[in-house]
């Protein structure tokens, strides 16, 4: 069965209500304990979907290359690569991530294989992307030439590390929850994110625009979306078992940077 969000009265039954709305920053982390983990059941998956398009509606600032990607004095300069802060194709926006808010639902879920950021082209590829709290990351270097991974979460660093040409990947595990930013004070262009949650029910837009999560329990969630340039907007969902649940994200391009990203674009060309 299909759905389609559509603003409704609030005793209406089984809607889900737009409304986007601009805040300051994700939801804030609950507290952890080191029992809090074995005392909850194992994490439950459902029959639900929620589904949508990213919509952009503003004018997307010009990408360029970084002049300091330019004046390089190693590998880096060998390839005109355009930042890719905004990617905008016919009024569609990439890389938001789309999460049901976290502690959202009960139970543990059990994290799956290590996922991967790259140093390839002196950028960090993919610029975002989801991962599950206790997930392992491998950070590779792809590239001829020495990078250091700078990681943030908030001004706080998480790790810093060097990545020679050719060396084996680092592989860590970030902090339970939060947006974490990669960076590299060597090239101070190259940018990246990793969003970690505490269930696996988030994704990334495409170039597209779409976005798709599967195997959502019925419930009544918060749902996030997130962009490094334009922040968080959130909007409310109710589900059945066995919906797929339309949503409708639009930025507008006029939205302030999140605090996780100020100034990413400033003296950047």
């Amino acid at each position: 069965m299909h759905r389609s969000i559509v603003p409704i009265a609030a005793a209406a039954a089984l809607a889900l209500v737009a409304g986007c709305r601009d805040d300051a920053k994700p939801s804030a982390a609950a507290p952890t304990g080191t029992s809090s983990a074995s005392a909850k059941p194992s994490g439950k998956l459902g029959t639900a979907v929620l589904r949508g398009v990213v919509q952009f509606t503003g004018t997307a600032p010009e990408m360029k290359v970084p002049a300091k990607r330019k004046q390089a004095t190693d590998v880096c300069k060998e390839k005109d690569v355009v930042h890719d802060a905004v990617v905008v194709t016919d009024g569609k926006l990439k890389d938001v991530l789309v999460r049901i808010a976290p502690h959202s639902l009960e139970g543990r879920y059990e994290p799956p294989a290590p996922a991967t950021v790259d140093q390839a082209d002196c950028s960090y590829v993919p610029r975002i992307q989801g991962v599950l709290a206790g997930q392992e990351i491998l950070v590779k270097n792809s590239d001829r030439t020495l990078h250091n991974v700078h990681t943030y979460l908030g001004s706080e660093t998480v790790f810093n590390e060097a990545t020679a040409a050719g060396s084996p990947p680092l592989a860590k595990k970030l902090p339970p929850d939060g947006i974490i930013r990669f960076g590299c004070d060597i090239h101070p262009w190259m940018r990246g994110f990793v969003v970690v949650t505490d269930h696996p029910f988030f994704t990334v837009s495409g170039r597209d625009g779409a976005f798709r999560i599967e195997k959502v329990p019925a419930g009544t969630y918060k749902v996030e979306a997130w962009h490094t340039q334009y922040g968080l907007k959130t909007l409310e969902a109710v589900v059945a078992d066995g919906q797929t649940v339309e949503l409708s994200i639009k930025y507008d391009g006029t939205e302030p940077a999140p605090s996780e990203n100020r100034d990413e674009l400033k003296e950047l060309w």
